[in-house]
């Protein structure tokens, strides 16, 4: 069911955003969605104001893969540790 809801929500990935921040997710985090922004802008996407905080955000609730951390001044997000063999698969699965 989770691994059906990574694979529909990559589905949709135009231009490989969506699959760039789910590996990032699988080798690092938390990150705030600033750092999310910065590694993004270094694999030459463009990035647009509040574009990085929408995507983390759907992703979150169209998957319930994420976790966020609000006990500081910003939002700290992560994969759920229980789910990350799930997003490695999707990510192999749809390559």
């Amino acid at each position: 069911m989770v691994l059906g809801r990574i694979k529909e929500y990559l589905s949709r990935d135009k231009d490989g955003r969506r699959r760039a921040v789910l590996s990032m997710f699988l080798v690092g985090g938390p990150y705030e969605t600033r750092d999310i922004d910065e590694k993004l802008r270094e694999q030459n996407f463009d990035v647009k104001n509040k574009g990085t905080p929408a995507m983390v955000g759907l992703m979150g609730s169209k998957t319930g893969i994420l976790s966020v951390d609000v006990t500081g001044d910003h939002n700290m997000y992560s994969i759920k540790e229980k789910y990350k063999h799930l997003v490695k698969e999707a990510l192999e699965d749809t390559q």
